[in-house]
């Protein structure tokens, strides 16, 4: 039997609907049906995603799935992690989500420095100031009144509850949030402290579960006269994206998700929260088998996408092919840069910032856009090399070559660039893995259920 399933991959920087078409048991096809930014905007000093916008747009890369193909057998909806909004009492979001890059949440997580030791117990999340739990103790600090708030939804769910009026949350999203334990749920002594109250946390359903249906009066608009079900792919798009490593092979593979941020880790069977691998700032995230995703974050594609905005800006609008030739001649010396410096995080003209690092700490000067580029490419695979060595003495486990997935894995140069770093082969696996990895688990769930 043939299922066509709709797989919403919504990146920080832009979002994609891709059909994929399996039959017995294989993936025979996939088209591409729509493409959207998805920007970060500021007001009053204070950085916000447009949920409205968001759920636009997947809702027109469903009407566009609707009108290419017969019938879409499911939707399912992935995110970067972390970041959520409240539904209030009557239903309605209180705010639009704030962004993780909120210069507010570095500000609480200095606050809140005595307790990052404490705090990285409860699930074993690295101390980052994006983490969620800066997030709403931020919240806290600002004054936000959570006794009109009904229902706080992570990304994926929040948009899957505007599609199917059901609310309800998923193990690999919430397990990005820095309180969620899997075996006890989100931890209560935490929200308690911070007074906020745990019933605005849904039932957490199992990765693969059918959140519900699209609305009928939705789905008439976008034009099926059938239903649509909304099925809880894995809700954090590493989880997705490590789901094709796992396919392609066994054990503790070491993987990189490459994208906007780059994740650099391994799955094993158990969270590591020991003291060495919270000082080396890495986190215990779910996948979508159940396993650990014991990773880094490292600030990724991120910063050269940032870099060719500001170049966009002066005419220079750059492809990243054009970017990495350029970068392939150029010659940037001994100069380096730590890509998860915190200058780094938030928007801005990161071509001159990396320019400025280089000239704070080595006094040259990068010259063109060449020498810049190629000094990111060679940071992201020294941090590559870094990430690799703390977590062969963390876990003890000797690899013998790393699975690249995301959109990144395209760039051979800095394949080439992290291979030589590591000392092992680096395999390209597949380019639109969170993709696929969404697609794949609302396949299965269809195969379960026919």
């Amino acid at each position: 039997m043939e299922y066509n399933v709709l797989a919403v991959d919504l990146g920080a920087t832009s979002g994609r609907g891709i059909v994929f078409t399996f039959e017995e048991g294989a993936e025979r096809a996939r088209k591409e049906v729509y493409r959207f930014p998805s920007v970060a905007y500021s007001e009053g000093g204070k950085m916000y995603w447009d949920a409205r916008k968001l759920y636009d747009e997947v809702c027109n890369a469903l009407r566009k799935a609707i009108a290419a193909y017969p019938r879409i057998d499911g939707v399912g909806i992935d995110s970067w992690g972390v970041d959520y909004g409240i539904i209030g009492r009557d239903g309605e979001l209180i705010c639009n989500p704030r962004c993780y890059r909120d210069a507010a949440h570095t500000a609480t997580r200095n606050a809140m420095a005595n307790r990052a030791g404490e705090l990285y117990k409860i699930a074993g999340i690295a101390d980052n100031d994006f983490n969620t739990t800066y997030q709403l103790a931020t919240l806290v600090r600002e004054g936000f009144d959570f006794t009109q708030a009904k229902t706080l939804l992570f990304i994926p769910q929040l948009i899957g509850y505007l599609l199917t009026g059901n609310k309800a949350t998923e193990p690999t999203i919430a397990s990005t949030s820095g309180f969620y334990d899997r075996r006890g749920g989100f931890d209560k002594g935490f929200l308690e402290e911070l007074g906020i109250p745990s019933e605005i946390f849904p039932e957490v359903m199992p990765t693969g579960a059918v959140l519900g249906y699209v609305k009928k009066e939705l789905k008439e608009a976008l034009g099926a006269a059938y239903d649509i079900p909304v099925i809880l792919s894995p809700g954090h798009d590493t989880a997705c994206a490590v789901s094709a490593v796992e396919n392609a092979s066994c054990g503790s593979p070491l993987y990189l998700s490459s994208g906007t941020w780059s994740l650099f880790g391994t799955l094993l069977d158990v969270p590591v929260v020991t003291r060495e691998a919270f000082l080396k700032g890495y986190t215990n995230e779910l996948a979508s088998s159940g396993k650990v995703r014991f990773l880094k974050n490292i600030m990724g594609m991120w910063i050269i996408e940032e870099c060719m905005r500001a170049w966009r800006k002066e005419g220079k609008n750059f492809s990243h092919e054009e970017l990495i030739g350029l970068a392939s001649e150029a010659d940037c010396g001994d100069a380096y840069i730590d890509v998860n410096d915190g200058i780094f995080l938030q928007p801005g003209n990161m071509a001159e910032r990396v320019a400025g690092y280089v000239r704070a700490h080595y006094g040259r000067e990068l010259v063109g856009e060449g020498e810049t580029a190629l000094c990111v490419y060679r940071s992201l695979a020294r941090a590559y090399k870094e990430a690799y060595e703390d977590l062969k003495n963390i876990t003890g486990i000797n690899f013998d070559k790393l699975y690249v997935v995301g959109g990144g894995s395209r760039n051979a140069f800095l394949n080439r660039l992290t291979e030589e770093e590591i000392g092992i082969p680096v395999v390209a696996v597949e380019t639109e893995a969170s993709a696929l990895g969404n697609a794949f688990t609302q396949y299965a769930t269809l195969v379960s259920s026919a």
